[in-house]
């Protein structure tokens, strides 16, 4: 379940990183404090946001409802969300991905990328899942900026 403390079923910080520069902006249970790579769950206490300092506002960002978090990105809070998280985000957006097994003579994961009409995007090969899942993900990071950029967004 843990990979060098931290949770493989949390996005890694680097492509969390990378989902903020492109927009993921999503209330999650998990947050970085900046400068630094110690993954804090959120609490459920509430907090008035007006009365949050913005030099206060990491220490009180623990004790905010989730769905509150969001908020304190303007305070350059890394918010890190699961897979399924990710993967959802994706999917509202028109890009939708699986990954399946491959088996005989080899054994590996295939992951594939393709928008709203059906239209293949992406694919590739990993030889375990999780490789497959965070290739994944980053290759519809990459799609998706190739998106914004086509559309001018």
């Amino acid at each position: 379940m843990e990979n060098n403390e931290h949770p493989t079923w949390l996005v890694p910080i680097d492509i969390a990183k990378e989902l903020k520069e492109i927009g993921f902006n999503e209330a999650c249970p998990f947050i970085v404090y900046p400068d630094e790579d110690e993954v804090v769950i959120t609490g459920v206490t509430n907090v008035d946001i007006d009365e949050v300092d913005e030099n206060e506002g990491y220490d009180v960002c623990a004790d905010l409802v989730v769905n509150q978090c969001y908020a304190f990105n303007k305070h350059n809070m890394q918010t890190i969300p699961t897979w399924t998280e990710v993967f959802a985000w994706f999917r509202a957006r028109g890009l939708y991905s699986y990954i399946r097994s491959y088996i005989a003579p080899e054994n590996f994961y295939i992951y594939s990328i393709y928008d709203n009409n059906n239209f293949d995007k992406c694919c590739g090969r990993r030889d375990t899942y999780e490789e497959a899942q965070k290739e994944c993900v980053k290759a519809l990071i990459k799609t998706y900026k190739n998106e914004l950029e086509k559309n001018n967004l």
